[in-house]
């Protein structure tokens, strides 16, 4: 069998495979670390950071569904600063691009992050605009197309030639206006899907799982919606990282087919800290099975009904 490139560009970042390893999942890339190189990873999303350091939500925090888990983390974090000082470092060891996810409470919060991460020389910077815009009375920034444009200004305007990236929330009744918006703000690519909002009950206490209520809710069960809304999107025309229920070669390419560039995998790693590899040689075999030269010719080749 012919081996097909496994090259492809994300926001005219190269990455050696469409191989991400998702925010949150993955923490700073250390605890992988002892089981492969890293190297072999497309990139590597770090844990989300904020501008100040957070100690998370109280627990319960994780909670076990049918086909994925609930999670309320709260972004705990060390930290934007002590990111720079302490894990850009240990990962600019391996030949890997690293993609900064970056949660604010302002516009201008988010600007001065980008600015910092720029300076440091990430390879792409992600906004996680599920966040609550405290100056809108705690509404999401992915909620409202002109609050998610605002955010995405600010950023580019002060994330210098480093591409910006915006993670669109499924929690929206028309997520491809959301999209319009960032685009025509200046984002240099999108992330879809973050998670859905979930909520499990304990029948015995009566009580919520989770000490938050409720949380993002993520893995295989989540894989058809994000399939669905990458490929509504795609029309936008903005390369897309498409994530949500990748745990194989099969489901990654669904997304890749449905328009996105790269693939992120995130509640996998969780189960299996090989999944990301197992992801990668999947689509290897997927596209040299379909005689294909390249992987990226994946890309958007769906053909609908």
């Amino acid at each position: 069998m012919h081996e097909p490139s496994m090259a492809v560009k994300l926001a005219g970042v190269e990455l050696k495979n469409p191989v991400v390893a998702a925010s949150g999942t993955f923490g700073f890339g250390r605890e992988y670390s002892q089981f492969y190189d890293l190297s072999e990873l497309g990139a590597i999303c770090v844990k989300g950071l904020t501008a100040a350091p957070r100690k998370g939500n109280p627990p319960p925090r994780i909670a076990e569904t049918p086909m994925g888990i609930l999670n309320s983390v709260g972004l705990q974090n060390p930290g934007i600063d002590a990111f720079l000082a302490q894990e850009l470092p240990f990962l600019r060891r391996y030949d890997v691009k690293v993609i900064a996810n970056l949660s604010g409470d302002t516009p201008e919060e988010y600007g001065q992050m980008c600015e910092k991460l720029s300076q440091a020389g990430v390879d792409l910077i992600e906004l996680n605009i599920s966040c609550p815009n405290v100056k809108a009375g705690g509404l999401a920034y992915g909620t409202r197309p002109d609050l998610a444009a605002e955010v995405t200004r600010v950023a580019k305007a002060h994330a210098g030639a480093t591409p910006v990236m915006v993670k669109l929330s499924p929690n929206v009744t028309d997520v491809v206006a959301i999209a319009q918006a960032v685009a025509d703000a200046g984002a240099d690519a999108l992330s879809l899907i973050n998670t859905l909002l979930g909520m499990r009950i304990d029948v015995a206490s009566r009580r919520p799982i989770l000490r938050r209520n409720t949380g993002g809710l993520s893995g295989p069960a989540v894989l058809p919606v994000a399939v669905r809304m990458v490929w509504e999107v795609s029309r936008v025309g903005l390369p897309i990282l498409g994530m949500g229920g990748v745990s194989d070669g099969d489901s990654a390419a669904q997304l890749m087919l449905a328009g996105a560039s790269a693939v992120a995998v995130g509640t996998a790693c969780l189960a299996a800290p090989y999944a990301p590899l197992q992801v990668r040689d999947g689509l290897r075999d997927i596209a040299a099975r379909q005689g294909l030269s390249s992987v990226a010719q994946l890309t958007g080749a769906i053909q609908p009904w």
